[in-house]
């Protein structure tokens, strides 16, 4: 402590050279006592000095600003004694000194040098009597020896003040000692590493240890016995915060408002120290929380690295053969094997990768602090698997693939090795049947014989093209693989690198894809050269077999037209040869002919395209020419004879039916003209010559209509009998 304390000037204070017991003045400012006592003569001004300089510092601020009332026992002392006070009073505190009454001293001298000597000070002073002392200072506020009641007992006084100052440089230390547990507990530095974190753990829990030992029970013990004490006898055996110097002044025993005023001082260091304490013991816990998960995180970046390192390892292993796919479906199947062996051992890291991805999310759920960090660790861990584990999906595709690809491919191998003499016998049509529906089966054969090749052929290609493209996917991924930001696993930047330390799959990755490729191109070609010959051979034989059925097809065509001209055509002719008697008779004949004209156009246009597929045949080669042309001759002069004839029997019905229509017409007209003569004749003749000759034109013209209505009608009939003969 700064200020000076009872046990520096200890000894002063047994000599009784000055006392402060508690009393105010009229005005309420604090008087400080200087009794009568021989040891004056002993004392020196730095004694003074000293003494004054502790006593007149107990007092509260408000106190000191009234200014000390000092009174000075002269009684049995010289002035010699007291001079040496007024001048450490002036030279040292005269700015706290409001007065100083000087009781008068017994001697005559005495009393008039003090007189002249006292007035030359810079604080006022006052030689007085101890009878008018009570007008400045109440007797109550007078100790016993200056005839007042004031009752002091300064033995008393000294060892409350000793006691008092021993206990607030207790709480003090006890608050200084606390203030550097939290300086240190406030440091918020961190390990970077995992040991770093387990040994700031162990001393922290020390840390602990030091704050649970602090004597904040010893120094509260003390403090709630020196308020006992202040409170007096038989008082109350604890303060709390609402104590008041009141309650103290009307308790029996102590009653200096000195003392009384540290009672608040005493309450605050005893509340302070264990406010402190429990700040103390709340602060390591939140550190400790912190410290806490500082080991946890560590803990965790560990197992990340042990994680990635495996990674990083194994992937080193698996890149060695990534794109090897075999060259034979044995080999095939010795490396998916191998394949799913190192898969299960994975398995295995897999649960392990997954418990430490739960760590993270139970760190993240509790409220990390270094939540961003923890996110960007297992992010990145969690990348670093799915590439490893999407590596080793792909490659137990493409393995799959090939194993697929070489087990079809070298089956249809054996097939085509063992099936190409069957096949290319089946594909020769030799001696090729003449029955149409022979050859239809013939066809339907060789077709189905082509389409059991291709389908072998197409499930060895689409088998090819998958695993193609597995190797591509391989070949992307493993690019993505080998660059740099996958190629360190550390989080700290550390760990092996696989840039040029990939064993037997290091290099262009392109190169090992374009090696399996061209194998597989290779069986590929090997397949497609044989699909080929087979294909050429059965594509020619299907032309001779497709020809060979146009033949038969044409031949039963022209056959089914000949039939129906015999059967049909020659039938109707033969049967419908008259024309009718009446003009009634000849239409009904000529609308059958009619009907019959349109049914056989049916006939004719089959024997014209039967003529045009004659042609195509005939210029194909495969049938004999003559053999088509002769068939085509044949059927050309039937149809065409056949035409002729039903051509002449439409043109005789249409001449007969012109014919009936003259005479009926002509009938009519001759008797409309009876009819016109017969009521001419009943009529009066003509009175006048020129009526007359009108009456015998008409007569001539209707002569010469009627004679060429007979002629036209004569003529029809001779055209129709012309034309039956």
């Amino acid at each position: 402590m700064d200020s000076p304390r009872a046990l520096d000037v200890l000894p002063l204070l047994q000599e009784r050279l000055a006392e402060l017991p508690g009393a105010r003045d009229r005005r309420g400012g604090p008087v400080l006592f200087f009794p009568a006592t021989p040891r004056r003569e002993r004392a020196k001004p730095e004694d003074y000095r000293r003494l004054l300089q502790y006593l007149l510092s107990i007092p509260c601020e408000e106190q000191r600003e009234l200014g000390f009332a000092v009174v000075i026992d002269m009684r049995g002392s010289t002035w010699s004694t007291v001079k040496p006070i007024l001048k450490v009073l002036q030279e040292h505190c005269n700015a706290l000194i409001h007065v100083a009454y000087i009781i008068k001293p017994d001697n005559f001298w005495q009393k008039q040098r003090t007189s002249l000597a006292s007035h030359k000070y810079k604080f006022e002073t006052c030689l007085i009597g101890l009878d008018a002392l009570p007008k400045s200072i109440d007797t109550s506020q007078l100790t016993l020896d200056l005839d007042g009641s004031l009752i002091y007992d300064h033995a008393h006084w000294i060892e409350m003040r000793l006691a008092l100052e021993d206990f607030l440089w207790q709480a003090a230390d006890l608050l200084d000692r606390l203030d550097d547990l939290q300086e240190d507990l406030s440091r918020g530095d961190l390990a970077d590493d995992l040991a770093g974190a387990k040994a700031a753990l162990d001393l922290h829990n020390e840390m602990k240890k030091k704050i649970l030992k602090a004597p904040v029970e010893e120094v509260d013990l003390v403090g709630q016995r020196l308020l006992q004490r202040l409170s007096g006898e038989g008082g109350p055996s604890g303060y709390d915060s609402g104590y008041s110097g009141r309650d103290s002044e009307a308790s029996s025993g102590t009653t200096n408002p000195d003392l009384q005023a540290c009672v608040p001082d005493i309450l605050q260091h005893l509340e302070a120290g264990r406010t402190a304490q429990q700040q103390l013991l709340s602060l390591w816990a939140h550190k400790k929380a912190r410290l806490d998960q500082c080991f946890q995180l560590r803990l965790f970046e560990q197992d990340c690295d042990k994680m990635l390192d495996w990674i990083c390892r194994n992937r080193e292993v698996f890149l060695s053969n990534y794109v090897e796919i075999g060259h034979s479906y044995q080999l095939a199947q010795q490396l998916q094997e191998e394949h799913n062996h190192f898969t299960a051992n994975s398995m295995n890291a897999f649960i392990n990768i997954n418990r430490v991805l739960g760590a993270a999310s139970r760190l993240l759920e509790t409220g990390h602090y270094a939540a961003n960090r923890i996110r960007h660790v297992a992010g990145r861990l969690e990348r670093a698997w799915k590439e490893f584990a999407a590596g080793l999906d792909e490659r137990n595709a493409v393995l799959s693939l090939s194993v697929m690809f070489h087990h079809k491919a070298e089956q249809l191998h054996a097939i085509y090795v063992e099936s190409t003499p069957a096949w290319s016998q089946a594909c020769e049509v030799g001696n090729a049947p003449s029955d149409i529906s022979e050859l239809e089966a013939a066809i339907h054969s060789h077709q189905s014989l082509y389409e059991a090749m291709c389908q072998a052929y197409t499930e060895v290609y689409e088998s090819y093209q998958s695993l193609l493209d597995g190797l591509d996917r391989m070949v992307i991924l493993r690019h993505s693989q080998q660059s740099p930001p996958f190629c360190a696993c550390h989080h700290k930047g550390e760990g092996p690198s696989y840039e040029g330390s990939r064993g037997s799959g290091g290099g262009n990755p392109a190169a090992d894809y374009s090696e399996g490729a061209g194998h597989v191109l290779n069986v590929i070609h090997q397949i497609l050269n044989h699909h080929r010959a087979l294909e050429q051979r059965w594509h020619s034989n299907k032309i001779k077999l497709h020809q060979r059925l146009a033949l038969r097809l044409f031949q039963g065509d022209v056959k089914q037209v000949l039939d129906w001209l015999d059967n049909h055509g020659e039938v109707f002719l033969c049967k419908n040869t008259g024309i009718g008697r009446s003009l009634a008779k000849a239409r009904v004949y000529q609308k059958s002919h009619e009907h019959f004209e349109r049914v056989a156009q049916n006939t004719y246009t089959n024997a014209e395209k039967l003529l045009t597929a004659a042609e195509e045949l005939a210029q194909t080669g495969e049938c004999k020419a003559d053999e088509i042309y002769s068939v085509a001759r044949q059927l050309e002069t039937r149809v065409a004879s056949f035409a002729a004839r039903v051509e002449e029997r439409r043109h005789r019905l249409d001449l007969a039916v012109a014919f009936y229509q003259k005479d009926k017409e002509f009938c009519s007209w001759l008797d409309s003209l009876r009819q016109a003569v017969a009521a001419g004749e009943e009529e009066v003749a003509a009175e006048t010559l020129e009526a007359a000759e009108r009456l015998l034109e008409q007569g001539d013209q209707q002569r010469e209509q009627t004679l060429a209505a007979c002629n036209s009608t004569i003529a029809h009939g001779e055209s129709l009998v012309q034309e039956l003969r």
